[in-house]
Parts: structure tokens; sequence; C-alpha cells
């Protein structure tokens, strides 16, 4: 664990319809009295007025047991000398030792009566024991290379980071705690690396919000389309521009064949951000599926031309083209990538899985190589070896690059 200043590092676990929906820089417009969002479908609220939507106390209250022990902890010699916000990142530390690190998103108290859940989870923990020792806790996006894409059905799920300022609260100056103002804090993030990116800033309600997506997210790999809807539901109410849960929402309409409203969702989410590449990706998606090709090409053409904010939208943008088997696509976005991010190894294979099926096996040999040149990794060192001397062996037999 490296710590400077209690660094620690959350995930968060992110879905969307054939393509990554990156935690945005939260720089999206604010909300204005001509924007309104578009009536969801009639019949998924019905469908989903039956399920019990986790409330946000829920989510950040700790149990009486857990109270005393929290307490029972900062009463220690050592530690209660300490301001408040160290005390929660030496709690927290002390809670991070032999802690499960699995897929599940608990809230608060179940992620410490488990020792066990997912980033987010760890990152609900702190949250709920910053407010119960009265400690401010600000939460900034961090985009991260991405470490694990799986794409089943038509969804694709990656992660993102976020990471923790927690400030002491003073009630005599309402701008001491603010992160915008400076002044003493300290920072939880976990495995910092060279490649991060940081975003922007978010609030209390949008912090929340992308723990109900992730509830939301869990649904939808479940098949659980009512719930889902009704999880989104909750997370819009607090952020209703929070553009991953807008492309969601499109994405069950989608599901449910109701295009119109899915084209509206993506619409109004285009207001907030017009150059996401989730919502972009997706609208095409559904343009192409109603045969609108023109308009859908338009978009795709808008797609390949756009330079993102973080570059690992475009890796997943490539795995969803590779999906696709969109060949030619899924060769530029993952040269964008490499533009930005040239020492991510796996984006090297990928690219070569896209030049070899151009009949490009030079180009897709000079990738591998690549890829062996920037990994230590003996399990992938393999893979690309193994993919490198297949390549080798069709050259041999006299295949030459188109």
């Amino acid at each position: 664990m490296f710590i400077k200043q209690e660094i620690y590092r959350f995930s968060i676990v992110v879905i969307s319809l054939l393509s990554l929906s990156a935690c945005s820089s939260m720089s999206q417009k604010n909300l204005s009295v001509d924007v309104k969002m578009p009536a969801a479908s009639s019949l998924l609220q019905l469908q989903a007025s039956k399920y019990t939507v986790p409330s946000i106390e829920s989510l950040t209250q700790l149990t009486p047991i857990q109270e005393r022990e929290l307490l029972a902890f900062i009463a220690d010699e050592e530690i209660a000398a300490l301001p408040n916000r160290k005390k929660v990142s030496q709690f927290i530390g002390q809670k991070m030792v032999n802690f499960n690190y699995e897929g599940s998103n608990f809230n608060a108290s179940d992620a410490w009566l488990n020792k066990s859940g997912n980033c987010m989870s760890l990152a609900m923990l702190t949250y709920g024991v910053a407010k119960f020792l009265n400690v401010k806790a600000v939460f900034q996006v961090v985009h991260s290379a991405p470490l694990a894409t799986v794409i089943t059905k038509d969804l694709m799920v990656s992660s993102d980071h976020v990471r923790t300022f927690l400030y002491e609260v003073d009630s005599s100056d309402s701008k001491s705690n603010l992160y915008l103002y400076g002044g003493e804090f300290s920072v939880i993030d976990y495995f910092p690396d060279r490649n991060d990116r940081n975003g922007g800033v978010v609030s209390d309600s949008q912090f929340l919000a992308m723990f109900y997506r992730n509830l939301a997210a869990d649904a939808l790999l479940d098949d659980k389309l009512e719930l889902a809807f009704a999880l989104m539901q909750k997370g819009l109410s607090l952020a209703p521009d929070y553009v991953p849960l807008i492309n969601m929402m499109a994405v069950v309409h989608r599901r449910i064949e109701a295009y119109d409203i899915a084209e509206a969702y993506y619409q109004y989410g285009l207001q907030f951000k017009p150059n996401s590449l989730s919502l972009l990706s997706n609208y095409s998606f559904v343009l192409n599926s109603q045969g609108r090709i023109d308009e859908a090409q338009s978009i795709s053409q808008q797609l390949l031309d756009l330079e993102n904010e973080s570059p690992y939208g475009w890796y997943s943008m490539g795995i969803e083209a590779l999906a696709l088997k969109d060949y030619r696509a899924a060769e530029i976005f993952f040269r964008k990538f490499i533009k930005n991010s040239p020492y991510f190894h796996q984006a090297y294979y990928e690219l070569a899985k896209a030049l070899n099926a151009q009949g490009k096996p030079y180009a897709a040999k000079q990738s591998l190589k690549e890829a062996l040149t920037l990994t230590s990794l003996g399990e992938n060192q393999q893979k690309y070896l193994a993919k490198l001397n297949w390549l080798n062996s069709v050259a041999r037999k006299g295949l030459a690059e188109q």
C-alpha cells in the first residue's frame, strides 16, 4: 500500500450498451429551465413501482455496533490526538487489512460487516465513516487505464475510479471544508499510476448517483430490467445531468424497443456532453437499428473525428468495434488511444487483432512486438508470443500485407 497523506484508490463499475461510459469530468452544463428530461416509458414506471429502492440513508448509515467500534478505535491514545480527517483515513487503512476485493456493490455497513466488496463499496464506507466523524468527504474522478473490460450480451462493463479528499468541518467558516478553497486535507487514493488522468470534483448527490448507477448495472446484468429502471430513476433524481445514467436509461428503453424514448434520452444527454463517446456510439446503434443509415454514419464519422479528454474511452470503443467486426474503426480507435497512452500493452495486442483481421499481418506483428516490449507479466508474454508465432507462420506461407 502506497501512503502519502493517507492515499488510497477506489474503483467504480461503469456500464453501457456496447460502449464504455467513462466517468465524465463532471464539467457538464448546469440544467436550465429549457432542458427537460424525457418522459420515461409508462409501462416501465408501472412495473418498477413494485421494487423498493434503497434509501440514501441506508447506503451511508453505520450500525450501532459499528459506531461503537469506531468510537473505540478513535479513543486509542495514538489516534485520539489526530485531526478527525486523519482518524477517518487511519480507520479505513485498518479496515483494508484482509479486505476481500469482490465485485459486489455493498453499502457502508455491509462492506464493513462482510470485509469485502468492490472499490466503490470502500468509497461508500469511507463516506459513512466520514459522516459519523463530521468530516467532509469530497470525491474526484480519476480516469485510469482499463483494468478489465467484459462484454456480455449487449453490455460492456469496464471500470473507472475516484479518490477522496477529507476536510475538517468548521461550522465557523463555511469555506474551510471545500476542496475549491484549499486548506488542510487528507487524500484517499488506491494504487496511483503515472497514467492516471484527473477529472472533475463531484457533488455528494452525483457521488450517490454513481452508486445507484452501479446497482442498476448489477440489475441489468441479472436481466432485472424493471429494477434497473427504478434504480436509475433514483440516481437521476439526485443528478439529472449525470450522463452515464442518462445513457443507461436510453439503453433500457432500447431494450424494450421504445426507440423514440431512447433517442430522446440520447439527445437530452448530448446537451450536457456533446462529445460523449458512449452517447454518440449508442445513438448511432439505435439509428442503425431503425434503418436510418445516413444519420448513423454521420454520428459514426463524428466519433472517428473526436478527440476526448480521457483516452481510455477510445480503448473500449476499439473493443466494441472488434466485437462488431468493424476492424477499420477498431484500428482507428486503438491508435487514438495509443497516441495518448503509449505504455498500455494490452492496447497493442487488441490493435494487432484489428490489423490482422484487415489482412495486415506485418503491421500486426509490429504491434505484438511492442506489446511484448511493454509487458513483464509472464501470462501476457505467453499470449502475445503465441499470437506472434502464429502470424510468423502465416507470413512464411506467403501471405503479404495488403
